[in-house]
């Protein structure tokens, strides 16, 4: 064989190298849209570059999807035969003799999900929107006895589901913010506290379709949480003398890489927000300094409270424990922990329960402010209705327990 020869199959062999096995060309489809999408040899693409060229490459990508890298693989061909142009009289015409020369291909895996549905400047306009007016009202002096308790369990922000998406959920944040300040305005309080139960956000981990279902990007969510929740705070500071903000982690704000949990216990999304929050505060004294930021102390999951009245209180997300055994969980947690406490407060479960346990305690959990969920209500037949738990405390114990209901803001 001439050497020409021995050049031209060296370089169809290399031009026909299969793909590796997990790296075949393709196109997965749920339903009837792409979640995937293999690519065949291209050249190197920047990442803005994606969706024009896997376009133009004749993939079927919606113009409603976008994609993301999943993996990029140089291919086994790194010559082939080009073109190169001429040059005549200082012109270029034509092309050239065909050379050997380097050519870098890559395949590209992408995974196929909706373009954010709403951006940054869309969440500004609905919270403008949605805001009400707070009256400016001046910080009482503390009597020492009544502590009203203010439960926001399960935002989920970023999921979108039988009751709405970003923009539903804010609508009932805002309601029921305003029925909250209504009430402590009509009937003032020594101390406030004000709780995030956890699983503020959706994230993207936290099921296998939540890429495709969710209205929010991972970076959205958390600014939107943090938005949100300063609004609750900056409408409700000047309502009391004693304000605590209390923030638990949770499974759906656990920092992951798939299922698999990243970090420590306070690796997490919702408690990197309680530190931005307790950030925005320190900035204006003033009108904040009276506000503590409260978050579990290294390797706990809970946060354990003496309120004004000298009743103790604990909050946890309640993700450890089905609902009929969390109170035998509770007094598992130790000396140190939940057991300690009078009223035990949690949220993940989305149903309103109290419960009486253990010696004269009270355990309570919170309904939800998610938008629902239809995968479960057509697999159990139940649905939760979105609402916000409040209650009092005093010397005594709990009283004036009154959740708020929002159903009618998403009835079908």
């Amino acid at each position: 064989m001439s050497d020409d020869n021995a050049l031209l199959a060296a370089l169809k062999k290399a031009a026909d190298s299969p793909p590796p096995r997990d790296f075949r060309p393709g196109v997965v489809f749920q339903g009837s849209t792409p979640s995937e999408i293999t690519t065949g040899p291209m050249p190197a693409m920047e990442h803005s570059e994606f969706d024009t060229a896997v376009r133009a490459a004749g993939y079927p990508l919606p113009e409603t999807h976008t994609l993301i890298l999943d993996r990029m693989e140089m291919t086994d061909n790194e010559a082939a035969w080009q073109r190169q142009p001429q040059e005549i009289d200082g012109h270029t015409q034509g092309v050239g003799e065909a050379y050997t020369g380097p050519t870098k291909l890559w395949r590209y895996k992408f995974k196929v999900v909706p373009k954010s549905a709403r951006h940054d400047e869309d969440i500004a306009v609905l919270m403008a929107e949605a805001k009400a007016v707070v009256p400016d009202l001046p910080v009482r002096e503390s009597a020492g006895v009544t502590t009203s308790v203010i439960n926001l369990s399960d935002f989920q922000w970023g999921k979108n589901d039988e009751k709405g998406g970003t923009a539903e959920t804010l609508e009932a944040s805002e309601a029921a913010l305003a029925e909250v300040v209504a009430d402590l305005v009509a009937n003032p309080v020594d101390e406030l506290i004000l709780v995030d139960e956890g699983d503020i956000l959706e994230g993207t981990e936290s099921a296998p379709n939540a890429l495709g279902t969710n209205d929010l990007s991972t970076t959205e969510q958390v600014r939107l949480s943090r938005r949100v929740f300063w609004r609750w705070i900056e409408a409700l500071a000047p309502l009391a003398p004693i304000v605590k903000v209390v923030g638990v982690p949770s499974n759906h704000c656990r920092v992951r890489r798939g299922k698999a949990a990243l970090g420590d216990l306070l690796d997490d999304w919702g408690i990197e927000v309680i530190s931005q929050l307790k950030d925005i505060a320190a900035v204006n004294p003033e009108a904040f300094g009276h506000v503590e930021f409260i978050i579990p102390a290294p390797h706990t999951e809970w946060v354990v409270l003496q309120l004004v009245g000298g009743k103790w209180i604990g909050f946890h997300h309640g993700h450890h424990a089905n609902p009929a055994g969390l109170a035998g969980w509770v007094k598992k947690t130790g000396r140190r922990g939940l057991a300690l406490c009078d009223i035990v407060v949690v949220g993940h479960h989305h149903h309103l329960v109290v419960e009486a346990f253990g010696d004269e305690q009270w355990l309570m959990i919170c309904p939800t402010m998610d938008p629902g969920s239809g995968y479960y209500t057509a697999s159990s037949g139940e649905r939760s209705e979105r609402g916000v738990l409040t209650f009092r405390v005093d010397g005594r114990g709990w009283y004036a327990l009154k959740p708020i209901w929002l159903g009618h803001l998403t009835a079908a």
